[in-house]
């Protein structure tokens, strides 16, 4: 089980929405928790984090809770529901979702739901999964070649896509000042989205483990015979001895021709190689 859990919450009150934030918090917990105050961003946030547990607190739970069925049980995410007086009694849920529910009245008692969560994880740790192959895991099977450059061309997209964000990111920080406590909101939770995909990020790590798995050596080699070498130049180097194309490398990343050439040339001349070398051969046979 990781040390650190992702909780998502969902709260269309602010007050009740800082008392369920506060709740959460004890000295033993280290939990990343994003909060949103809308269904539809609750739901963008959802889809594109896949956190560990999410909290529904709406006036009506089951309306959301009826959103998300589908997608809970593909992700096995568990959902707790804090809930009124007489919800409770009338909450439904698919029979193959996981789905717990707690009187809102107690969540400003010190530890009640902090309690609760830390026992759902400690349950879910403690239950045999099935594992499932991840993307990069298919990508690199010996079954099948294609989707090896399939899994390249994926975390080149979601380079470009991260680099996006960024600039948004900055955009909304120049705007931040300049605006009304409402539009603030508005672009708080953007900013929250923004935070949820970029977690995405740790698709390279996953990337990186199954490229090493089926090739083995070559990032350790590459390291000893060209210490000088930055995170970005293996990154490109793993996908140059995946045989992508320029055409490839320059459509993903939306980039010119010449910039492709550009950082083949510096790589080059990192590595001393000599002109009449081809990069893309020479970082194949490297282990």
């Amino acid at each position: 089980m990781r040390d650190q859990k992702s909780i998502v919450i969902g709260c269309d009150d602010t007050d009740t929405l800082s008392v369920i934030l506060n709740g959460i918090k004890s000295p033993s917990s280290s939990h990343s928790v994003i909060s949103a105050t809308r269904v539809s961003d609750l739901t963008g946030i959802v889809r594109s984090m896949k956190p560990d547990m999410i909290i529904l607190c709406f006036k009506n739970n089951q309306e959301v809770l009826n959103g998300l069925d589908a997608f809970v049980k593909k992700e096995d995410m568990p959902v707790v529901c804090l809930t009124e007086k007489f919800e409770n009694e009338n909450l439904q849920w698919s029979r193959d979702s996981i789905v717990f529910s707690y009187p809102l009245r107690y969540i400003s008692n010190k530890e009640y739901l902090s309690s609760r969560i830390n026992s759902i994880f400690l349950l879910r740790s403690q239950s045999p999964k099935t594992p499932i192959a991840s993307f990069a895991a298919k990508a690199v099977s010996p079954a099948s070649a294609t989707n090896t450059k399939d899994l390249s061309r994926y975390v080149m997209e979601l380079d470009h896509k991260m680099e996006v964000l960024s600039k948004v990111k900055d955009r909304i920080a120049h705007l931040y000042p300049h605006v009304d406590d409402s539009t603030r909101v508005e672009l708080t939770s953007i900013v929250n989205s923004i935070k949820a995909s970029a977690g995405n990020n740790k698709l390279w790590d996953d990337f990186k483990l199954y490229f090493e798995q089926s090739n083995p050596d070559f990032l350790y080699i590459l390291l000893v015979k060209h210490p000088e070498l930055t995170p970005k130049d293996l990154k490109y180097c793993c996908y140059l001895k995946m045989n992508m194309a320029n055409d490839d490398i320059r459509n993903l990343l939306g980039i010119n021709q010449e910039s492709v050439r550009t950082h083949k040339y510096r790589l080059k001349k990192k590595m001393l190689l000599s002109k009449e070398q081809d990069l893309g051969c020479y970082l194949r046979s490297v282990g």
